[in-house]
């Protein structure tokens, strides 16, 4: 009896050294691992933004997505400070872009690849006007900047990469001599044509013959507004053979409507047209651009009567009321 108690203690000290050993063996591990980490060269890179003469309002930060372009690499996407951080990237050639991420109207869509993310805005809706379901909203202030050739090795200490975006979005103004103008309650205007979408892999815009959105009023004797975009498009299955038109609803003071349609090709055409797809930085466009039509360029809005405006129920003349008596209501 004596020896089998022996032994089953004997038994209990082997397992439980068995159990101590084994379960310091993670931690070990862990220790030997983090040391090889700590000893394994930095990968990544440090971004540096400069902003001077892009913008006077520095947006909130940016998103910065790499693209592998080989095996080696995977893609990082992460969102830095607007001056820039690091941003820690596996060794390889990557392609990238950068972006700011605060903007209300541009979305930012096809991300998946440097081949296809591509920044558009929506579509017109809570105006409650039905001339404006089919068109698009101009694009908010948006910055941007494609590298299409990184590399990151491995290094003791992460390279600095320093780099500029540029504003991509352009506001355009225009006012249109109009004759009639009292006979004018308001105007819904859109422009076709232009690039209602940035292809940001290929730094171009995009025209997709959607409508864009114009802001419109009336002037002194002109019908006068503006839109965004962005800019003269470089891609679209027919770029020589696009016409930019500025089109007009005009809502007469009657109710009814007349449409104007002015074209503005040649004058929206920028003065150096021939940059291909991705060069955008040798001639970038000024943030605003007055659109200048020929002197002769003018809308006559048809003449319709003016409704009284007294509308119905009883006139306001009173002259002829006799003279005033006080009358007492029975109460109840």
């Amino acid at each position: 009896m004596v020896d089998n108690e022996e032994e089953r203690k004997n038994m209990k000290r082997a397992r439980y050294l068995f159990l101590v050993l084994f379960s310091s063996l993670p931690v070990m591990w862990g220790c030997s691992r983090r040391t090889l980490l700590d000893d394994y060269p930095v990968t990544g890179i440090n971004i540096s933004l400069n902003w001077e003469g892009v913008t006077d309002h520095l947006p909130e930060g940016v998103r910065v997505i790499f693209y592998p372009k080989d095996d080696q690499g995977r893609k990082i996407d992460t969102y830095l400070p607007v001056k820039g951080g690091e941003v820690k990237v596996p060794p390889g050639h990557y392609s990238a872009v950068i972006y700011n991420y605060d903007t209300e109207v541009v979305q930012v869509k096809d991300e998946g690849s440097y081949e296809t993310i591509m920044a558009c805005t929506g579509n017109c809706t809570g105006l409650g006007i039905s001339e404006t379901e089919n068109m698009v909203w101009g694009p908010d202030a948006f910055y941007m900047l494609s590298l299409n050739d990184v590399e990151v090795g491995k290094e003791n200490e992460l390279p600095m990469l320093k780099v500029k975006l540029k504003a991509v979005v352009t506001t355009y103004t225009f006012a249109i001599k109009t004759e009639g103008l009292k006979n004018v309650a308001s105007v819904i205007g859109s422009v076709s044509g232009m690039a209602e979408c940035y292809h940001l892999g290929k730094d171009a815009g995009v025209c997709r013959f959607a409508p864009i959105y114009c802001e419109t009023g009336k002037g002194d004797g002109v019908i006068k507004g503006s839109f965004t975009c962005f800019g003269h498009p470089k891609l679209t299955q027919a770029r020589a053979d696009i016409a930019r038109f500025l089109e007009l609803i005009i809502v007469r003071v009657d109710g009814s409507k007349q449409e104007a349609k002015v074209e503005i090709t040649e004058a929206v055409r920028p003065p150096d047209d021939g940059d291909e797809p991705g060069e955008g930085d040798h001639n970038p466009q000024p943030p605003e651009i007055e659109i200048k039509l020929p002197e002769d360029e003018k809308i006559v809005v048809d003449d319709v009567e003016v409704p009284p405006s007294g509308g119905g129920g009883i006139g306001g003349n009173v002259d002829n009321w006799e003279n005033e008596e006080d009358v007492i209501l029975p109460v109840n």
